[in-house]
């Protein structure tokens, strides 16, 4: 045995050992807290995104409704005449109208 070499060299090895493994731990649980709130930020932006996609597609939907009735009312007369009829009682001569209104709802 020389002087020159310590004894333990098994048991500081082993700790260095120990050493990197808590400093590789360690990074990797600051990586974490740092991309941790990027990443819920990313799926709150998600959610938003797809609120937004679905508000546009209901928009969507009530804009070519909205445009099939102006093209009937522009183009067919006698939707015109329905609409006339249905919501404005009006009727041609001669003519009378009948309205029957809904049945009360009985109380419980």
């Amino acid at each position: 045995m020389s002087f020159d070499q310590p004894r333990d060299d098994g048991i500081r090895s082993f700790l260095n050992r120990i050493v990197y493994l808590l400093i590789l731990i360690a990074t990797f649980i600051l990586l974490i807290c740092w991309f941790l709130p990027l990443v819920k930020e990313q799926q709150r932006q998600q959610r938003a995104l797809q609120a937004l996609k679905q508000q546009v597609e209901q928009e969507r939907t009530k804009y070519n409704k909205e445009n099939k009735k102006l093209t009937l009312l522009q183009n067919d007369p006698a939707y015109t005449e329905l609409l006339a009829r249905d919501k404005l009682d009006l009727m041609k001569s001669g003519e009378t109208i009948f309205r029957m209104d809904p049945a009360p709802e009985p109380d419980h």
